[in-house]
């Protein structure tokens, strides 16, 4: 928290009583003049988007296991993923579980958790004797089977004890890290060998002009973590700066990846990359900055008023003290 102006801290004013009553809604009705108006915007909008992303070149989508490209009013379909992608992420998620189910508790196991533990074992059974069929190298299947074996004597022994110390827990999932670790490795780089062949396949098709124009959007899930697979890659073989660990996407209006939080159907998808160039571009009409509308419009008038009201002043990223 910044540092209260000289004088000493100084309590907001109390805000003004509400009115009586209990509002029921403030929206505007459907038929008010106003909101056939706002409508009408939106409607001008929506059209004037449909116009930019037409005019685009080549768009590249990853959606979930799919990359979906659309150049020249064409639409392709490539592989982003294979089934090792998932199998990888299916086995890495059994310990993880039995480390949230089990962590923090000191007393018996209630009825709830022994009925979890005892479906989870015979999933855990049936998927081990699955392993053999999946066509994973030598060194991954015998990962997997390790994994699952111990997550399994996890398993056998907290049900037989009707309990599990935390030391008892810590011992077994610091075990698993190595192959956690090395699962997690195994399906990035499933991903980015499987996009890779399918861009690059893609590129060889286009012309200089249009590999000059390609962009892509990665479809994340919602508080998406940085250093997301495909958005990693598609910003190095697309020229963008390379944000990984240590660096959230920065959605800047000059880039050509971006991610579509919490959007996973192919329109939005799209809609986002076409947004991002008509809200650039009008943003750097009205208020001579491109980065304007990447914030809400009402953000600086908000910054100033919360000021005011509490005597404080926001703080650059990266100096807040603990």
């Amino acid at each position: 928290m910044a540092e209260c102006p000289v004088g000493g801290p100084s309590s907001p004013s109390p805000p003004p009583e509400p009115p009586s009553g209990v509002a029921r809604t403030v929206a505007l009705e459907a038929a008010d003049p106003l909101s056939v108006l706002n409508q009408a915007f939106r409607d001008a909008y929506a059209a004037r988007r449909e116009a930019v992303l037409s005019r685009m070149g080549p768009v590249i989508a990853q959606i979930d296991d799919v990359l979906i490209l659309r150049k020249g009013g064409q639409r392709f379909e490539s592989p982003a993923r294979t089934r090792h992608y998932h199998e990888y992420k299916a086995v890495t998620h059994v310990p993880l579980a039995l480390h949230v189910l089990l962590a923090g508790r000191k007393d018996a196991l209630d009825e709830e958790t022994r009925t979890r533990l005892t479906t989870l074992r015979g999933l855990i059974t049936t998927a081990s004797s699955s392993l053999d069929t999946r066509g994973l190298p030598t060194d991954a299947l015998a990962r997997q089977r390790r994994m699952l074996q111990a997550s399994l004597a996890l398993v056998d022994s907290v049900l037989a004890a009707n309990r599990v110390t935390q030391a008892e827990l810590a011992s077994f999932i610091h075990a698993q890290v190595p192959d956690l670790l090395k699962n997690a490795e195994d399906a990035a780089k499933d991903q980015i060998h499987t996009m890779h062949a399918s861009v690059e396949a893609w590129k060889r098709q286009m012309t200089a002009g249009e590999r000059g124009q390609l962009r892509a959007v990665v479809a994340a899930s919602h508080m998406s973590r940085p250093g997301n697979v495909a958005a990693q890659y598609f910003s190095i073989t697309l020229g963008d700066t390379w944000e990984g660990r240590f660096h959230e996407e920065d959605q800047q209006p000059g880039k050509r990846v971006l991610s579509s939080e919490a959007t996973f159907d192919e329109p939005s998808a799209f809609a986002l990359l076409a947004t991002h160039v008509l809200d650039a571009n009008t943003s750097r009409g009205i208020f001579g900055e491109e980065t304007r509308m990447a914030r809400d419009l009402l953000a600086d008038a908000a910054e100033r008023i919360l000021a005011d009201m509490f005597k404080t002043s926001p703080e650059p990223p990266g100096t807040s003290t603990p």
